[in-house]
């Protein structure tokens, strides 16, 4: 028995409760234990402890961080690309305001700005720089105004006027590979007909002869890989963003096999092919079978054989690059938003082998490229605290060294703050991951406004990178919150999927969900949080505003859709059929496209909107900005509208970002900040 009724102990008990019971002002749960701890010699039990008294309220009042022209001039340098010799290394910056290229010499220290060597001086946007594997060769791929027609450059590896090689502005070309030898480079061109990509392959010196098309077909056809005789080109066909094929290009015949039949409709995606050594496989990553992208060995002469996983975990694999040699694998796995760099000896394609994990500083890695003798994998690398920065792995210490050192325009990083990755469950239980900053020096008591930052996409993920926007925000005593809703990548194959066509609201059921969880948290002013996004992003930020009007204080919509009819019908004919795979169909879905888009629900839109938007923009034309402004102008609501006539799908010059961000800081400042000049 647990107890002795006989017992003293026990009687005594009794008695004091009994005794106790009289007394009917106390809780009877209460006097029961205190009863039998008196009566058996133990102490009675503490009184509860009396809630935390919440601190007093403080008014919010804006901070002085640093400054937008400060932040704006954090120059970033990217898209790494080493010299056959591996002493110098050429790459992009914002250096001059727009993307440029320059090369520094490799050496053990960070190279200052001041040592940089600017390769060639553009008026325009470059968008990537590649020294051939030849070495004497640069080539330069870059548009105009944003327009996203790619034209192809090239010009000596030491700097000069490189020359137009494509001479067709109102065609687009899309960067392929150089062969191992470097004497030839493939890219892809719509200049057949502006909705399919071709392929061809062209020579990299003199004038040996005119590009040569290899691959004639319907669709998004792109050029990944060269094998090691350059006999065969591997190559994507892109149905949509989640569904792909891998296509084995037989350059000398110009014929293709698909490596990788599914039946259509059946999303499977195939990224990244790169030939093994003895050109009888190909590393790819895919999510066949499974939620995550894995690493997986396709045969090339075996076309209808599944491809066999040789590398598994339980996230997504963003990026591979296999060394010259093909004897090590690198790969790049998502992790929660954070990079983390793997490194295998793929001697044995079909059994790859871990290396010791490298050391690599926690971030967002880019731009994966080995060095020509395999020593050496370069990367990009930005931080939430830190812009991005060219960086060296040496395989054989291990360790990663800094090659680049831009311009912090007097910023120190070390104040500005880092992300926490919170989790907050919407409508239906799901977990939608949030990456929050909040002002370091927010007082108790004090509640901040709020901006809700929404990434595009939606086949995409807010990552803990380097943004201006969000430090200058920040800096101004804003809390940041970047939530990945349902639809976005890098959380399963399943999560990328909840927001398909007919669900597409229920990511904006998400965006509610972390509203009213901000709402709750006793640093955050509920009455002032505002949302702000691009291009699908700018989507959200007006549909939240329509669908629930009561719970945003304002809007800021940079380059996004507000009507999906008539973005389906005016998007680049390259795009469409990317889009209706996830969108929905003009000639079937029409009337879903109607119900879904933003423009039709405008007269419920109440909080002040600010819309951004670039005049050459070809993903989402300026007429869905023109669109939405027009309809609320008519209405009497608040809208504010800045065009740039030599921008395209975002803002990329230094003057055009120095007034839009200007200009979306005085908004907010206005709206949710209370704050008057």
């Amino acid at each position: 028995m647990l107890f002795d009724a006989s017992s003293a102990c026990v009687r005594a008990a009794a008695l004091v409760i009994v005794r106790a019971m009289r007394n009917t002002s106390r809780c009877l749960t209460l006097l029961v234990a205190a009863a039998l701890q008196t009566a058996c010699g133990g102490a009675p039990p503490a009184p509860p402890e009396a809630p935390a008294t919440p601190p007093a309220p403080v008014a919010w009042a804006p901070r002085q961080g640093p400054s937008l022209e400060q932040l704006m001039n954090v120059h970033r340098a990217t898209s790494p690309s080493p010299a056959a010799d591996g002493r110098t290394l050429a790459f992009l910056s914002d250096a001059t305001g727009l993307a440029q290229p320059f090369a520094v010499d490799v050496g053990p220290a960070p190279v200052p700005e001041s040592a940089w060597r600017r390769l060639a001086t553009d008026p325009e946007r470059v968008q990537a720089v590649d020294l051939a594997p030849d070495g004497r060769s640069m080539f330069l791929w870059r548009d105009k105004g944003g327009n996203e027609n790619t034209q192809l450059l090239r010009g000596d590896a030491a700097g000069g006027a490189p020359v137009d090689l494509t001479q067709a502005p109102d065609v687009r070309h899309n960067r392929g590979p150089f062969s191992a030898d470097g004497r030839l480079l493939a890219y892809a061109s719509n200049a057949r007909d502006r909705a399919h990509f071709d392929l061809y392959v062209r020579p990299t010196q003199g004038e040996a002869g005119p590009p040569r098309l290899v691959y004639q077909a319907e669709g998004q056809n792109g050029p990944e890989d060269f094998s090691p005789d350059a006999r065969f080109l591997a190559a994507l066909h892109e149905r949509s963003n989640f569904d792909q094929d891998v296509l084995l290009v037989d350059v000398e015949k110009a014929t293709a096999r698909v490596l990788t039949p599914h039946p259509v409709g059946v999303d499977v995606r195939f990224q990244s092919p790169r030939f093994t050594a003895d050109g009888r496989g190909l590393f790819v990553t895919s999510d066949a079978g499974r939620e995550f992208m894995n690493v997986a060995l396709l045969p090339t002469d075996r076309p209808t054989a599944a491809p066999r996983f040789v590398i598994e975990m339980p996230h997504d694999v963003d990026a591979l690059e296999l060394s010259p040699d093909g004897r090590t694998l690198a790969l790049v796995a998502n992790v929660d938003g954070y990079s983390e760099v793997g490194l295998y000896d793929v001697t044995d394609p079909a059994t790859p082998k871990p290396l010791p994990r490298p050391e690599v500083p926690r971030g967002v890695v880019t731009g994966l490229t080995f060095a020509r003798d395999g020593g050496a994998l370069y990367f990009g690398l930005s931080q939430a605290m830190s812009p991005d920065e060219i960086h060296r792995l040496d395989l054989a210490t291990r360790r990663t060294t800094r090659l680049t050192a831009g311009d912090r325009a007097g910023v120190d990083t070390s104040r500005l703050v880092d992300a926490t990755v919170e989790r907050v469950k919407s409508f239906d239980g799901l977990e939608v991951p949030v990456l929050l900053y909040r002002p370091a020096d927010l007082r108790p008591g004090e509640r901040a406004p709020v901006v809700v930052s929404v990434h595009g996409g939606p086949e995409a993920q807010t990552t803990a990178y380097f943004s201006p926007v969000v430090q200058l925000l920040v800096g101004r005593g804003y809390i940041v919150a970047a939530p990945n809703v349902r639809g976005s990548t890098g959380y399963g194959k399943r999560y990328s999927h909840l927001d398909d066509v007919a669900l597409r609201e229920d990511s904006v059921k998400d965006l509610a969900a972390v509203n009213r969880w901000l709402r709750a948290r006793p640093d955050v002013a509920p009455e002032r949080i505002a949302v702000m996004g691009g291009s699908y992003g700018g989507y959200m930020v007006l549909a939240a505003l329509t669908l629930d009007p009561d719970l945003w204080a304002a809007g800021c919509d940079i380059v996004g859709i507000a009507n999906f009819r008539t973005f389906l019908e005016k998007t680049a004919p390259y795009r469409r059929a990317l889009r209706e795979a996830e969108y929905g169909a003009l000639a079937t879905d029409g009337e879903l496209l109607d119900r879904l888009s933003p423009l039709h629900k405008v007269d419920r839109i109440r909080a002040p909107l600010m819309v951004i938007h670039g005049t050459n923009d070809p993903r989402v034309p300026v007429f869905e900005a023109e669109q939405i402004v027009d309809a609320l102008k008519k209405r009497g609501q608040r809208v504010e509208f800045l065009k740039f006539d030599n921008e395209g799908h975002g803002i990329a010059r230094r003057e055009n970002r120095l007034t839009a961000y200007g200009d979306m800081l005085r908004f907010f400042d206005d709206t949710i900040g209370r704050v008057t000049p």
